[in-house]
């Protein structure tokens, strides 16, 4: 996803003032529509969201493989060790 990083909020703001405008002119298809639009924010934003998490991981993912293959091999199992014992506790 390549779209700027203000169109989720303005869609999600758009939908809501549009739900607010259906809300006053008892309009059943504004209303429908601003929830819409404000949903399709919303997914927006966390889809973007997602994209950056998933980053951050396979950047720290990346780093954590390329510093365990410098050791040695029994460096390497101890510190592997290390971790699992820490992630049952």
């Amino acid at each position: 996803m390549n779209e700027p990083a203000f169109v989720s909020p303005a869609l999600a703001v758009a939908g809501a003032i549009t739900f607010v405008v259906g809300l006053i002119r008892r309009s059943r298809f504004l209303g429908v529509l601003g929830i819409v639009l404000a949903l399709a924010g919303g997914g927006l934003f966390a889809r973007r969201k997602i994209d950056q998490r998933s980053e951050k991981i396979d950047a720290a993912e990346s780093t954590i493989r390329s510093e365990l293959d410098e050791l040695d091999p029994v460096a390497r199992a101890q510190v592997l060790a290390d971790i699992a014992k820490e992630q049952i506790q």
